[in-house]
């Protein structure tokens, strides 16, 4: 069953933890580095995740860039999502982005509000004409026959109905896709038109557990042949083969 918020927070795992938050995971990868991000999925039916994302930025703006990319099968939550984080972006540029608090604003300041701005000032400060750079939103595809109504089939022979998929003529279009592994990507054909879709979109692979390849000559080959940007992996034990070290010249 679905569970509340105070539910789930209210859990324990046997180390004697709460599951952490999404605000939890984006501290920790702001204290890794530079080079940690992740890519959000938001599941379909679930409209209400992307407006309770945005309010995420919005009152967190330093973890925005912690976020490479939102995906999700749901193309009309990823157009909303869109619609939703260029406003926030606007937002930003129109009257600032919150800033870390100097410690004469800690000490007892009231409150303050800006008419029109999306954030209380409340122990902030903000940073006036600041572009914020969103996520990129992506577009989950099947390669396979559709099993949920959501779900967008697209086969590399033919590609080009991502273009309509992405295109919104109220709002900017979306990033890119998220596609199904598919043999034939890595065919001279396939390669061919892979390289061209990633040449106009940012391009993700992503595969079925138990059936595609999860190695990372595989993943080296969409990447460095293809053209893609993501591509997905459970980390199996044997992502890294003797085959692969032998490829990668290893040993």
């Amino acid at each position: 069953r679905d569970l509340t918020m105070k539910e789930i927070i209210s859990l324990t795992f046997k180390s004697g933890t709460r599951p952490p938050l999404l605000l939890d995971v984006l501290r920790s990868a702001q204290a890794i580095g530079d080079e940690s991000k992740l890519i959000i999925e938001i599941k379909p039916g679930n409209p209400e995740a992307c407006t309770a994302l945005v309010r995420l930025f919005r009152s967190h703006p330093d973890l925005i860039d912690r976020c490479a990319a939102v995906m999700s099968f749901d193309a009309w939550s990823m157009h909303k999502l869109r619609i939703e984080l260029d406003e926030l972006a606007l937002a930003f540029k129109t009257y600032g982005s919150p800033s870390p608090p100097k410690a004469s604003l800690l000490r007892g300041s009231p409150p303050e509000r800006v008419a029109g701005s999306p954030h209380n000032l409340n122990a902030m400060q903000l940073r006036k004409n600041v572009e914020v750079k969103m996520p990129q939103i992506l577009l989950l595809t099947v390669a396979k026959e559709p099993q949920m109504h959501y779900e967008l089939w697209v086969d590399v022979s033919d590609l080009s109905p991502i273009h309509s998929w992405l295109r919104n003529e109220n709002s900017s279009s979306l990033d890119g896709v998220y596609l199904q592994y598919q043999s034939e990507m890595l065919e001279p054909n396939g390669i061919m038109a892979m390289r061209k879709l990633s040449a106009m979109y940012r391009v993700g692979v992503w595969g079925e557990f138990g059936s595609d390849p999860d190695d990372c000559i595989t993943a080296l080959k969409l990447i460095s042949e293809c053209g893609v940007s993501y591509v997905n992996t459970d980390l199996p034990r044997g992502f890294v083969s003797n085959n692969a070290k032998q490829y990668f010249g290893l040993y």
